[in-house]
């Protein structure tokens, strides 16, 4: 039977994984305001995005992201590389 069945129940050690992550993945939702907050401020103080990827483990898409959504720009290095790949796409000399 390769279908789900209600009555399969993990073994002792897998319910302790599960367990595990269920309280990890709850730390991670009741911290993560007050990350991206802290996060934030950061952006603001000019911090970059990747070093604030490293630090926390999340994406650098996700402090991008955030930025966006605050109106903070990308640093000089980032708009440079925006600019030129802009540039090759519409064909313009660089």
């Amino acid at each position: 039977m390769n279908g789900m069945a209600d009555d399969v129940t993990p073994d002792e050690e897998t319910a302790k994984v599960f367990e595990k992550y269920r309280r990890h993945l709850k730390a991670e939702r009741d911290l993560r305001p007050d990350m991206m907050a802290r996060a934030l401020e950061l952006l603001r103080a000019g911090m970059g995005t990747r070093t604030l990827a490293d630090l926390t483990g999340k994406t650098d898409e996700t402090f991008r992201t955030l930025a966006r959504k605050h109106g903070i720009e990308p640093p000089a290095e980032y708009r440079s590389r925006s600019e030129q790949a802009k540039r090759r796409a519409s064909g313009e000399a660089q």
